[in-house]
């Protein structure tokens, strides 16, 4: 088709712009042509590949976990469900304050805990940060926290160690 048949096709013959594209006198007609159509496939697939793949996208994006232990409380109670988000860290690393989700490192799993183990944790301290704990108080860099989630302080002591 040359250019001049295509812009014939767009503009009306008063000068104005017209409201379908070039084929428009096709689709004028669609009543002859559309019950013609055969169905390719049944509705109901549709939704299933729709729910299918939202399933997958989500399961890509997000998991839900049970907390089974109370080392998170009052934040985390045992018997809760937490989403754990899984896009966040490809984009930041974890900050101070962050609650983890993470499988159980090597050298836990030396110590008889089972690899599928998935430890829910919040972040103290960050790459060259020293911590310690004097009198149940967490010092972080030599800086006492104010650890306003905690339900009760640590009855242990611990020397300085660095990251």
């Amino acid at each position: 088709m040359a250019v001049g048949g295509l812009l014939r096709g767009l503009v009306s013959p008063a000068g104005g712009v017209a409201a379908w594209l070039p084929c428009h006198e096709l689709f004028a007609s669609w009543h002859h042509w559309l019950p013609s159509l055969p169905r390719l496939r049944p509705p109901a697939s549709d939704g299933f590949k729709l729910l299918l793949v939202l399933l997958l996208f989500s399961a890509a994006l997000a998991e839900v976990r049970y907390i089974a232990s109370s080392s998170m409380v009052p934040t985390l109670r045992p018997g809760d469900r937490a989403v754990a988000e899984k896009v966040t860290y490809l984009f930041r690393r974890p900050s101070i304050g962050d609650i983890v989700f993470f499988k159980v490192p090597t050298a836990v799993q030396n110590y008889g805990v089972n690899k599928d183990v998935v430890f829910i944790k919040r972040v103290l301290a960050t790459p060259g940060d020293f911590i310690e704990v004097r009198q149940g108080q967490l010092i972080v860099n030599g800086v006492a926290q104010k650890e306003h989630y905690t339900a009760t302080h640590a009855l242990y002591t611990m020397e300085a160690m660095g990251f």
